[in-house]
């Protein structure tokens, strides 16, 4: 183990599961922030123990949409059997388009887990048009009210460029960070974009665990912005832990973490 600035814990070599920290089932998992929620829905689906159920009270790509082995749409009757078997993976969502999945009421997720045959919900809550960083709107995200792990996504590459061109609504990241639309995100700023309550933990729920996720990160310079980012993160009450590693690839290891 390693110490960093503000005098955190860092841990390497993780899976996925044990850089977030989820501890055991049961367990509501939300997931917010920039682009990677879809990718990050699906390697939990792999690596959390016992049955788990993706949904999502947004909408996501009905081509993400066919990576489950089953989609099951609540506008249909009797869509609660599908909960019953525990082969393969299984996405609920309100119903398909041409292009997306859209998304459940936000009740929804609760009444999944509390079926005795699932173990964890992992809920997609809110879009980012797939780009690295964002700030919610007003309306957004739509969290579960029985939430207990909140995961807010960025992309180590939001620091690569303007806010103009690597932030959705980036209009409401410039109020938040107090840059200009032609400035670059430091770790820093990133760090307490994602850790603001009015940013990435936006609409947490009341005992939610919180958790901010850096995505992309595959070389050493991207570890440092990540550990940096983590270290501005990690001074913002009510935040746990910052873990960092590449979703694409393998997503079961290799992650970092740190907490207080």
């Amino acid at each position: 183990m390693q110490r960093i600035s503000r005098d955190l814990e860092e841990r390497s070599e993780l899976s996925l599961v044990e850089a977030l920290e989820l501890g055991n089932p049961p367990g509501l998992i939300a997931v917010v922030g920039g682009g990677g929620k879809s990718t990050l829905l699906f390697a939990l689906a792999r690596a959390l123990p016992g049955r788990t159920v993706l949904t999502t009270t947004t909408r996501i790509f009905a081509s993400q949409a066919r990576l489950a082995h089953r989609v099951s749409c609540v506008e249909d009757v009797g869509w609660e059997s599908s909960l019953v078997d525990r082969a393969g993976s299984l996405l609920v969502v309100g119903r398909v388009e041409e292009r997306h999945a859209l998304g459940v009421g936000p009740e929804i997720p609760g009444q999944i887990l509390a079926h005795p045959n699932v173990d964890w919900v992992v809920v997609e809550a809110d879009g980012s048009r797939r780009l690295p960083v964002k700030a919610p709107a007003e309306h957004e995200p739509v969290i579960p009210p029985e939430t207990h792990h909140l995961i807010t996504v960025a992309g180590i590459d939001a620091l690569s460029a303007p806010i103009a061109e690597i932030a959705h609504r980036p209009e409401r990241v410039c109020a938040l960070t107090g840059l200009s639309p032609d400035a670059t995100l430091s770790p820093e700023a990133l760090g307490a974009l994602l850790a603001s309550p009015a940013g990435g933990g936006k609409g947490s729920p009341r005992g939610a665990r919180r958790t901010i996720l850096i995505n992309k990160v595959e070389s050493e310079a991207e570890g440092q912005w990540a550990a940096r980012v983590a270290s501005a993160a990690l001074g913002s009450p009510g935040l746990e832990r910052v873990a960092a590693g590449a979703l694409q690839g393998d997503p079961e290891s290799g992650w970092r973490a740190w907490s207080p």
